[in-house]
């Protein structure tokens, strides 16, 4: 039986699983194919096929992008939803569907990235992309599979799986503008019962601004799999990667006159470490049922520039360990259950403390998904957890709560597909949030709360596709930053207020996106329009839109991309748009809009090598220091995605690669 029996456990829709002799079951995990969802289910189905706005993007559309960084790839492909503070390599965070960064959850062959020390969410330009096979994005209440405070959604990536019997893998290697040098060596090699996998990457450029230092990474992946018996697969997989920053930019005020040469300092930069090791067992038990446990830990370490002299010696330190494990049942002809459970304790340690901080997290979940019929599948989850958070020097708190998510899919013929679904989140503070409210005499947070519902219809026929996607969320007791509460900082170290988090109640999140498009073998052309406001309901008017709760989500994006083949030659652009929003520290409105565009040529030299040119960030102005103290760009069109930090200039790169 061999690996047929674990495939065929894996197969996509309830008419694998009832023997349909006549379909094939696809890969599992990393190498479904870009129509499948491993993600927003218990078992792989169609995309078209679940109540979920799903975004699948496999290896060659990673390659496609060029980008090194998870960071890099999703402002591609979601623009106006990741925001940079600068150039190449700052902290890129993801406002999935309007939310904020910590709203969305990242997870790694299933274990989760977040930072604990961090405010909230994940740096997403620290997250390599050297060995990983597929990307998922969901988009809704994940809450009942990823935990509860996957309010706008989740990220999940895969390593890669099975390789060819024999050696195989590829070489990469590029330079460009800014200095950029870039390389990959990545082999591998399998046999009949597993394989192995490793890679090497590296990468430097020049920041957004002149510094003493440039961008640097580098990243290592180890992974591997092997079939034991004939129904069980076992995988391991093991990434450690690094990054030096510039950050020359000490702070970036609101004002009139020119900076002081104190804001900034060309020396500072900061280091990030990140290390992930994980594990996964998959067994087939009986024919109608599959068993999977995985376990792992998440190491992050930063080194932060102090308020003295800017050396990097503030240290933060971060570590999860982690395991999640589900049994998945064909109960019947209709009906798929899957019951599992998700426990992990996460220990954050922050700069200037002794005692760290802990969290601990057990949940239990259950879901079912029932196809009443070929074209109509209904999907319900609920989820049980409990928490337990240790903050130094002050009482334990203890959180039991319930998620739930109901959602059905309906394809109505004709290629149109309609569906809708609804479901609740919970959230505790984050650690960091908790910490410096005592630090600073602030209030005790209450756990947040969200509720979720959403709709869609699409279209796909011939060349064609089409889709309209709504959705609202309604937040309690959410947190967020006042920055004109909390203590008072004397004039000796600059005299301001040291700010406070808070919960505010009565917000409300909603969008709507529209996406039409045209393929053919030679040639395609896709566009969308986005339209999202996040309001708090209790501010005064003047203030709705503008509040620490709901800051820095643009009215209005949209974009274009496009491709066309002329031969062997391959001609990609995309370009987008993003409007005026709500920055801190501004009385108004930040008007000004962002233009990203990018475009590349990919040209095949024989079988096994590609030359490409690429330019990014081409409409992006080029920022002196002198220029950045004479406020020039505070208020100029395309210079920055978030105020006072320019954005990275036009860059031009070769890249050659060759497949072995």
């Amino acid at each position: 039986m061999g690996n047929s029996r674990i495939l065929f456990s894996l197969a996509v829709g309830a008419r694998l699983w009832a023997g349909d002799p006549g379909v094939e079951p696809p890969p599992v995990r990393s190498e479904a194919s870009a129509t499948v969802t491993v993600t927003a289910e218990a078992t792989p189905v169609e995309v078209v096929r679940t109540p979920n706005p799903v975004l699948v993007v496999d290896r060659a559309a990673i390659e496609a992008r060029g980008a090194d960084n998870l960071g890099d790839l999703l402002r591609m492909l979601l623009p106006g939803q990741v925001f940079s503070s600068g150039g190449v390599g700052t902290a890129a965070t993801l406002n999935l569907g309007g939310g904020r960064a910590q709203d969305a959850v990242v997870v790694l062959d299933g274990i989760r990235l977040s930072d604990a020390t961090g405010l909230g969410g994940v740096n997403l330009s620290m997250i390599s992309l050297a060995g990983i096979e597929r990307m998922e994005v969901q988009q809704g209440p994940c809450s009942t599979r990823f935990g509860s405070d996957a309010q706008t959604g989740v990220v999940a990536l895969y390593s890669a799986g099975h390789a060819r019997e024999g050696f195989s893998g590829q070489v990469r290697a590029g330079a460009g503008s800014q200095a950029i040098r870039e390389g990959l060596f990545a082999p591998a090699y399998g046999w009949a019962s597993g394989w192995v996998r490793a890679s090497v990457s590296g990468q430097q450029e020049d920041g957004a601004t002149p510094a003493d230092h440039p961008f640097r990474s580098s990243g290592v992946f180890l992974g591997g799999g092997q079939q034991v018996g004939a129904d069980t697969l076992v995988t391991a997989s093991y990434r450690n990667a690094f990054a030096g920053v510039p950050v020359p930019i000490t702070y970036a005020d609101y004002g009139s006159g020119p900076r002081a040469g104190s804001q900034y300092v060309p020396s500072r930069q900061d280091f990030n470490r990140t290390e992930v090791l994980s594990a996964t067992v998959r067994s087939s038990l009986t024919p109608a049922l599959l068993g999977e446990l995985t376990v792992g830990q998440a190491l992050q370490a930063r080194l932060e520039p102090n308020y003295t002299d800017g050396a990097a010696t503030e240290r933060y330190t971060s570590q999860r360990n982690q395991a999640n494990g589900a049994l998945t049942w064909r109960a019947s002809r209709i009906s798929t259950l899957q019951a599992g459970f998700d426990l992990y304790q996460e220990t954050a340690r922050f700069a200037g403390t002794v005692d760290p901080a802990t969290g601990r997290h057990l949940a239990v979940f259950l879901e079912d998904q029932t196809e009443i019929s070929d074209s109509l599948r209904v999907v319900a989850t609920v989820r049980g957890e409990r928490d337990r958070l240790t903050f130094p020097d002050a009482r334990d708190t203890q959180v039991s709560r319930a998620t739930w998510k109901l959602g059905i899919n309906w394809l109505l013929g004709g290629g149109l597909r309609a569906y809708a679904s609804a479901g609740t989140a919970f959230a505790n503070p984050l650690l960091f949030q908790a910490i410096y409210n005592a630090q600073y005499q602030g209030q005790a947070l209450d756990n947040e709360r969200s509720f979720t519902a959403q709709a869609g219809l699409t279209y796909a026929a011939g060349p064609w596709t089409a889709a309209l996607e709504l959705s609202r969320t309604l937040y309690g007791n959410l947190v967020y930053f006042d920055a004109n509460g909390g203590q008072f900082i004397p004039a000796s170290w600059g005299g301001y207020y040291s700010g406070i988090y808070r919960n505010g109640s009565d917000l409300r999140l909603q969008s709507a996106q529209v996406t039409a498009g045209y393929r053919t073998g030679t040639w395609s052309l896709q566009g969308f329009y986005r339209n999202q406001e996040f309001r708090d309901e209790q501010a005064v008017p003047s203030q709705r839109f503008s509040s620490g709760a709901v800051i820095r989500k643009p009215f209005q994006t949209l974009g274009l991309t496009g491709h066309r083949t002329l031969g062997s030659l391959r001609l990609e652009g995309s370009w987008s748009w993003i409007g005026p929003r709500y920055d801190y520290g501004l009385p108004t409105a930040f008007k000004e809009h962002f233009n990203d565009l990018g475009l590349k040529a990919m040209l095949p030299l024989g079988r096994a090598v590609t030359l490409t040119l690429r330019g990014d960030h081409l409409l992006q102005p080029r920022t002196t220091v002198p220029q950045w103290l004479a406020r020039e760009r505070d208020f100029q069109n395309d210079a920055s995605q978030i105020f006072g930090f320019p954005a990275q200039p036009p860059t031009v790169t070769v890249e050659m690669r060759y497949l072995f």
